[in-house]
């Protein structure tokens, strides 16, 4: 197993901060790592070209020199669901091109850190989900959900869906996205692991947002607070 897939309980859960911390963090212990977003929308247009800044902030964190058009494939100027994005810029998205580049890139490094769009059921194409990706791919998934009220919810549901659907579930990470203190944030970790019956890997504390693009900060964070033994 040299790949994993970040899935969110929904869009604005940190996917790209989190995924990008762990790439640095095994990449300063020495692995090859791989990233992937095959899907960005909201990419920002400079001059006739789209972008993907997520894409390119999980490049330079995992010190990767594959190309971009590799790394995120489909780019999209609408801040909308991919799906929904593509249709507008009528652009067809080909799971089997995703597919093809991930085998790919996999050939070439050790650990493959690939992110999705938002959650499970979030439409890349007319009939067709990022669950269906996952599936495509055959690797398991890591769930990246908030620490905030609410979180029990989405995160059982996530889990549960992706079960069904026969895909491994490796664990969740609580991101604190919202400095203010929760209640919520102190039961919502155990009761988390008690019912959804998956590792808990971890809880990122609420990141500044001056440090979101220092790689030293964020590879010392992941180290400091996640399990990062699954990568290795």
């Amino acid at each position: 197993m040299n790949g994993f897939f970040f899935i969110g309980t929904d869009t604005g859960v940190g996917k790209t901060l989190v995924a990008g911390s762990i790439a640095r963090a095994l990449a300063v212990r020495g692995k090859r790592v791989g990233v992937m977003k095959p899907f960005e929308s909201g990419c920002r247009r400079t001059e006739n070209t789209l972008v993907p800044e997520d894409a390119v902030f999980l490049k330079m964190m995992a010190g990767a020199g594959d190309s971009l058009d590799c790394i995120c494939p489909y780019r999209l100027e609408h801040p909308l669901a991919p799906g929904v994005a593509a249709r507008i810029e009528k652009v067809k998205i080909d799971l089997g091109t995703v597919r093809d580049l991930y085998i790919q890139m996999s050939a070439l490094h050790e650990i493959m850190l690939v992110e999705g769009a938002g959650g499970l059921m979030v439409p890349v194409d007319e009939e067709v989900l990022i669950i269906d990706l996952i599936r495509m791919l055959n690797i398991p998934i890591i769930i990246i959900a908030r620490t905030t009220l609410g979180t029990i919810n989405h995160t059982l549901l996530t889990v549960r869906q992706a079960q069904q659907a026969g895909i491994e579930v490796c664990g969740v990470i609580l991101n604190k996205v919202a400095p203010e203190p929760e209640e919520a944030e102190e039961t919502n970790p155990e009761i988390i692991k008690k019912l959804s019956r998956v590792p808990l890997l971890g809880q990122l504390p609420y990141i500044q947002e001056e440090k979101r693009g220092d790689p030293d900060y964020l590879s010392n964070l992941a180290k400091a607070h996640l399990n990062l033994s699954l990568f290795l």
